[in-house]
């Protein structure tokens, strides 16, 4: 399993998103707080969901129309 922290961006289906939380280690179940980079809607997903990828950094910090942020 990867490990997550703040400010990691992430692509969950296809969606670019920024994580913003976690729940504490020790609860249960283990949820990622995630941020819609394009939205700014906020969801919660398990850190082992297979839709959840850790996005390289180069794509991390490219708008739609693939500018260097």
């Amino acid at each position: 399993m990867a490990i997550f922290e703040i400010g990691t961006h992430v692509s969950y289906k296809g969606r670019l998103y920024v994580v913003v939380g976690f729940t504490p280690i020790g609860v249960t179940p283990r949820l990622l707080e995630l941020e819609d980079v394009q939205s700014g809607r906020t969801r919660e997903v398990e850190p082992s969901d297979p839709d959840l990828a850790v996005e390289p950094l180069d794509r991390a910090h490219r708008d739609e129309n693939d500018t260097l942020l």
